[in-house]
């Protein structure tokens, strides 16, 4: 990162509104940073809000030529999504705007202010099943995140009870399936998980259910 970004003026005038830091992925910081937003190679570069919204993020590249032109038109996509996100009043939303600002928070690994457009989205009156359907399975996640696992597993139990899609019931089944690892009880998460390959034999998500099976049990008996 040394040799490809600093210094260099044009670096230095990016970071004007910023503060710079350099995070060793093999520290603490760099592996709370690796996990919560995926950075996964080096040199990157993330930039955040200083709540944590991600504004930027460029894993892994090898010249000059790779970065700029990515981060300034990801800046100025960031600054016409957080005006619109600062005029909104989330009562008043309608079904799809609240679904589209929310999901793309989450993308932006915020989930705090994801949750509100979600709940927004489900019960606006303007939604439309495939609207209320795609904001719970999203929402869903969202309270997992924020460690809300009853409202979690309630989101999701509700989406896979009206969900007229069998893949987004399944999709809804596995997740479900995984809650109880968030609260330390690997025993129910594989008999759900034992369940859903019973239940599916013709799922198309039976190979990540059995290598999820296996992360969670350990192999089967032969192996």
């Amino acid at each position: 990162m040394d040799s490809l970004l600093y210094p260099a003026f044009d670096f230095e005038a990016l970071l004007a509104q910023m503060v710079p830091v350099k995070v060793s992925l093999d520290s603490a910081e760099g592996k709370q940073l690796e996990q919560r937003y995926n950075v996964s190679d080096v040199p990157s570069v993330l930039v955040t809000t200083p709540e944590g919204r991600m504004v930027f993020q460029m894993v892994g590249f090898s010249s000059n030529d790779d970065f700029y032109p990515h981060i300034r038109s990801d800046l100025d996509s960031y600054r016409k999504f957080a005006r619109r996100i600062d005029a909104q009043d989330v009562t008043k939303l309608s079904a799809r705007e609240a679904l589209e600002t929310g999901a793309e928070l989450y993308q932006r690994v915020d989930p705090a202010a994801a949750l509100p457009r979600l709940r927004r989205a489900v019960v606006a009156p303007d939604t439309t099943a495939l609207i209320r359907e795609d904001a719970r399975e999203l929402l869903a996640a969202v309270e997992l995140d924020l460690g809300q696992i009853a409202a979690s597993r309630a989101t999701i139990d509700r989406l896979i009870a009206t969900a007229r899609d069998s893949l987004r019931r399944q999709r809804g089944e596995l997740f479900r399936a995984q809650l109880p690892l968030a609260e330390n009880k690997p025993a129910d998460a594989v008999a759900l998980f034992q369940k859903f390959l019973k239940d599916h034999p013709n799922s198309p998500y039976r190979k990540q259910v059995s290598e999820m099976l296996e992360k969670v049990s350990g192999p089967p008996p032969g192996r």
